[in-house]
């Protein structure tokens, strides 16, 4: 599931506003992903975001971290080594050498993303989502036309929704099999649907 919303991240990485979402339970995530929705080498890896609770929980977070909440790992750029829980119930973002490169997103920062992370924990157990930038063979999407350009080239995508400023909501979607990787999806659309955003459906295709 795509995300797209607010203005675009400085940087390498999509920290929720640019992002392609899935379920990190699922360990056919990382080969669905690499194949089927960014047409990339198998080899590459997926990075978790999640809740400062449930990085606690997943994670060993550096005690030179630990200063204002460990805000070192808001933005995945370090790498940290997973517990054993961590290979167990979210092993689509573990790398092969157990590290994972974290992003904790905080409520005061991104409450749309974390308001995911926490409907994501009641649907499957984690406050944890794979994280990657939305786009296919392209930079990072910075218009909505962009988003939906990559959602065309990407054949495992199920949609993308799109927000606006104003909280107008648009979900372009492609029509799927109902699986466990349709959980983050689920979970957007649960919020979008009890915040009473207005969902408009802007473009399905087969």
């Amino acid at each position: 599931m795509g995300l797209f919303q607010g203005p675009a991240e400085t940087g390498p990485r999509a920290l929720g506003h640019r992002s392609i979402l899935a379920n990190p339970c699922n360990p056919k995530t990382l080969e669905t992903i690499n194949l089927r929705v960014k047409h990339r080498e198998p080899i590459r890896p997926l990075a978790p975001m999640a809740t400062l609770e449930a990085a606690q929980r997943f994670f060993e977070l550096s005690p030179g971290a630990a200063d204002d909440c460990y805000n070192a790992y808001n933005y995945m750029v370090l790498a940290v080594k997973a517990r054993p829980e961590a290979r167990e119930k979210i092993p689509a973002v573990v790398h092969k050498d157990g590290t994972s490169r974290l992003q904790i997103v905080r409520e005061e920062h991104d409450p749309f993303t974390y308001a995911y992370l926490k409907a994501m924990g009641r649907r499957v157990g984690v406050e944890v989502s794979v994280n990657t930038s939305l786009n296919v063979g392209s930079p990072i999407a910075q218009t909505p036309s962009q988003a939906l350009a990559a959602m065309k080239r990407a054949r495992a995508l199920s949609g993308i929704v799109m927000i606006a400023a104003d909280g107008q909501a648009w979900l372009a979607w492609r029509p799927q099999k109902s699986t466990d990787d349709q959980q983050p999806t689920a979970a957007i659309n649960g919020l979008l649907q009890n915040a009473r955003l207005p969902l408009r459906e802007i473009y399905s295709s087969r």
